[in-house]
C-alpha cells in the first residue's frame, strides 16, 4: 500500500462495541476509552491518527491504537511527549499490536 493510498474505512470508534478492556503482560487490566483502528496504514498516517485522538482525549482517557506496522508501532511509544500521554504498554495478537496510550 502506497503512502498515500486511501483506506476503504477509517474507523475510530469509542469502545462500547469493541472489547472495552485489555490485559497487558503484568496481569494489569486496563479499561479502553477509544479505539483507534491503524490497520493497514503506513508511517505517517498511524501517527497522525494517534495526534487527533489524543487532541480530542480527556485527561485519564486511555487509547487503543491497533496496529500492524512495525515502524508505526515503534514510533508511537517515543511520541508520549508530543502526544502529552503515558505509553501503558504495548500487546501482540492477532497479526496486529495494540499500543496503550493514556493522556496526561
Amino acid at each position: 500500500m502506497g503512502l498515500f493510498t486511501k483506506k476503504t474505512t477509517n474507523k475510530v470508534s469509542s469502545d462500547s462495541d469493541n472489547d472495552s478492556t485489555i490485559t497487558l503482560d503484568n496481569g494489569d487490566v486496563i479499561n479502553i476509552t477509544r479505539t483507534i483502528d491503524c490497520l493497514g496504514f503506513s508511517c505517517p498516517r498511524p501517527q497522525l491518527m494517534a495526534k487527533g485522538a489524543m487532541n480530542d482525549a480527556k485527561s485519564g482517557d486511555i487509547i487503543k491504537i491497533v496496529i500492524d506496522n512495525p515502524t508505526s508501532m515503534e514510533s508511537l511509544a517515543s511520541m508520549q511527549s508530543e502526544l502529552n500521554s503515558i505509553h501503558l504498554g504495548t500487546v501482540f495478537s492477532d497479526q496486529s499490536w495494540k499500543v496503550l496510550l493514556q493522556r496526561n
